[in-house]
């Protein structure tokens, strides 16, 4: 997906730091680091999981004394359970990280991913800031300004949301700033700031301040992160703890590097800062939390109230007993790919199956599309039961369904749209019924190609009957960008019902997927493919590319 550098063990050059007198006293300093950790319990293949974090974290203790834990942000959602709680059953877990959901954590230390923002009116600005007075850790706001009520005060001002954070880590004294990727601005967020200035101003002022060692915690792109620390070399952080992609990876950006864990904490890294008489060596180990972590008890007691509650809301709230999340809905024979940075990035075999069942809604459709950020599961269904808590998780929002008349020139910016960004932004479309060429270096979508019994590249003036959810037609919410969509295009009632040749009454996407799920459970099950819709170069040889020359 990206030109990375995977590792599990990383031993790295030494870093920087400022000058100090020598000789320097011998010191040793570890950190545990992780970031997008959506799901409090960890994966169904009973992996990853705030638990298992805690058991890790007090097993290094017990070797070394306290450490340092970063989260690189991505925790407040998106989940189920975050739809029903806002994110305080995150708070809580976190809180007890330390062992202690009452003690101030003063080890621990996150920054805001992207999805911190997901609830972003103007009203959900105090609500996030109650969170983090109730968080017993650290947040670090460094690139962002927040918005201020009528009274001039700051909308989000938290007492433990702070620009910079030097701590003492077993005798070397760290220093973190923060960054967060500016691909979503809540209404209560008056600005980013730019993030190589920012990075710089923060450096110089953390190491006057004391700091030994000055690490950027941030939550951008891993391209974003190593041009960071190539721009600014000695001038910016000796080294970055990223998050936003979901696989680990690390890479040295000369004397600096960049680490990133697993989504959903199935790994960690384990970061050894040793004081020698020149300077910092630095060690970092990839730690699988997998089967052989158990869960710490106490902990996972707690996530389980979270969940048995989640469910009970959920359930109750589609006329089910407790319990039903766990029901099967439909079967799948392959891997239904539906991991976040895939799922935004690239067409995968269930977001096809999905755009799918959306045209079919209309026999006489010629497209349909999708964004992707409506998509939320974040993880790829196995072969085997589909479950009614993946379906619940995908589909965060009612998406009704509506039908529109568009032309070529029209559907054109509809794909110029979906790239912008690229990749793994929310906008990115998974379709039906039409193919294009995407030049990620190019920044150009070509070759629109109209599918069907005769494929052809698609006129300006070419009418399109496509297949949308409601949001990507409605101004008031933004449509994520597709403002090229126009409430006029919309065919209601006898025009809808003329142009599909039967009446056109959708519903709801989420149950138009368990209906046509629904057949798998007893017949032959699911078993979507990747067709070469969206293609780009290299294509594999696994599938042709749709797209017409």
């Amino acid at each position: 997906m990206l030109l990375l550098l995977l590792a599990c063990s990383s031993p790295a050059p030494k870093g920087p730091g400022p000058a100090t007198p020598a000789p320097m006293k011998p010191a040793t300093c570890t950190l545990l680091t992780v970031n997008d950790t959506y799901q409090i319990e960890g994966l169904p293949d009973q992996t990853g999981g705030i638990a298992r974090l805690r058991t890790l974290r007090k097993q290094v203790e017990k070797e070394v004394g306290p450490v340092v834990v970063l989260h690189a942000g991505d925790m407040l959602a998106p989940s189920l359970p975050s739809r029903t709680f806002g994110g305080d059953q995150m708070i809580d877990s976190l809180n007890r990280l330390d062992g202690d959901a009452q003690a101030v954590d003063e080890r621990l230390i996150v920054v805001f991913g992207n999805h911190e923002f997901d609830a972003s009116k103007e009203a959900d600005g105090p609500k996030l800031d109650t969170r983090i007075e109730a968080s017993q850790f650290t947040w670090l706001d460094s690139s962002i300004v927040w918005g201020k009520t009528a009274e001039g005060q700051a909308i989000v001002a938290a007492p433990n949301l702070v620009g910079g954070r030097l701590v003492d880590c077993q005798g070397v004294k760290i220093g973190v700033f923060g960054l967060t990727i500016n691909v979503k601005k809540p209404a209560y967020v008056a600005d980013f700031l730019e993030p190589l200035s920012m990075a710089r101003a923060q450096t110089e002022a953390l190491r006057k301040a004391g700091a030994e060692v000055v690490i950027g915690l941030t939550h951008q792109t891993f391209g974003e992160d190593q041009a960071l620390l190539k721009s600014l070399g000695d001038a910016g952080p000796d080294f970055i703890v990223g998050g936003h992609e979901h696989v680990h990876m690390t890479t040295d950006v000369g004397r600096h590097a960049v680490y990133k864990a697993d989504a959903d904490a199935r790994s960690a890294w384990r970061i050894t800062l040793t004081r020698e008489a020149t300077g910092f060596r630095r060690d970092a180990e990839l730690i699988q939390l997998d089967q052989k972590i158990v869960p710490d008890p106490e902990l996972q007691a707690a996530v389980n109230g979270w969940l048995e509650k989640d469910d009970a809301a959920v359930c109750g709230k589609v006329d089910k007993a407790p319990g039903c999340l766990a029901e099967a809905v439909g079967q799948t024979g392959v891997e239904l790919v539906a991991e976040e940075l895939q799922i935004r990035s690239y067409e995968t075999n269930f977001g096809n199956w999905i755009a799918d069942m959306a045209r079919a809604s209309c026999p006489k459709a010629d497209v349909a599309f999708l964004n992707s950020g409506s998509l939320r599961l974040n993880r790829d269904i196995p072969p085997g039961p589909v479950l009614r808590k993946d379906i619940e998780t995908l589909f965060a929002y009612p998406m009704g369904l509506r039908l529109v008349q568009m032309n070529g020139a029209v559907l054109q910016q509809v794909i110029d749209r979906a790239i912008q960004g690229w990749s793994g932004n929310g906008n990115w479309l998974q379709i039906s019924g039409f193919a294009w060429w995407h030049d990620s270096k190019a920044a150009t979508a070509t070759r629109l190609t109209l599918l069907g019994s005769t494929p052809h590249k698609v006129g300006s003036d070419e009418k399109i009957l496509a297949v949308v959810p409601d949001f990507l037609l409605d101004p008031s919410g933004g449509q994520d960008g597709y403002t090229m969509i126009l409430p006029s295009m919309e065919l209601k009632g006898a025009d809808a019902k003329a142009a599909c040749g039967q009446e056109f009454a959708p519903g709801d996407l989420k149950n138009l997927v368990y209906t046509s799920m629904a057949p798998s459970l007893s017949g032959a099950p699911m078993a979507p493919a990747v067709e070469g819709r969206i293609c780009s170069a290299p294509v594999e040889d696994k599938f042709p590319c749709l797209a017409l020359p």
